[in-house]
């Protein structure tokens, strides 16, 4: 299981210096991504991709949720009109819920990549004063290390926070 941390970094050098030390801490470079107001300022690092940029995992979920429920409906309509399809058996109750399931989490996750996500927005304004945004994903085990050794020998960088939340067990 991974989480993602967020930085907010205030120019691109100091990207390519926290990029570096985390290719040598041994994170991937599949799992750090950068995100700018002005994408072309971040030349050769690895820019954000649409489900870090947009909310589309919880829009897809939403969807197929609601579509589940609308397929059950149609479902049930379907199965008490019988003159729309000749004799219907039980059957066609669960079908319409999985076509309905899909079908809405597949519109909602198209509609979401449009709208920016939740935690892009709560940065919009630093990255128009030319921050950028850096989200790195790592290991559940390693979250407290790379965190503290990034706030250690990079003061620059302004830690935001880690999706999904950090869970505190016991007090």
């Amino acid at each position: 299981m991974r989480r993602r941390l967020y930085f907010v970094l205030p120019n691109i050098k100091s990207a390519h210096a926290i990029m570096n030390e985390l290719l040598l801490d041994r994170i991937d470079e599949g799992h750090i991504h950068f995100h700018a107001e002005k994408e072309q300022l971040l030349g050769d690092l690895p820019k954000a991709n649409a489900v870090e940029k947009s909310d589309v995992i919880y829009s897809a979920m939403a969807g197929f949720l609601f579509g589940a429920v609308f397929g059950l409906f149609g479902g049930i309509l379907a199965y008490l009109v019988p003159w729309w399809f000749g004799e219907v058996s039980l059957t066609v109750i669960p079908y319409c819920m999985v076509l309905g399931a899909i079908a809405c989490a597949a519109w909602a996750a198209a509609v979401a990549t449009a709208a920016p996500s939740y935690r892009i927005k709560l940065h919009k304004k630093q990255m128009e004063d030319g921050n950028i945004l850096m989200i790195v994903s790592v290991p559940l085990g390693r979250l407290q290390v790379v965190r503290q050794r990034l706030l250690k020998t990079h003061p620059e960088a302004t830690y935001s926070g880690v999706w999904p939340a950090e869970h505190i067990l016991f007090p």
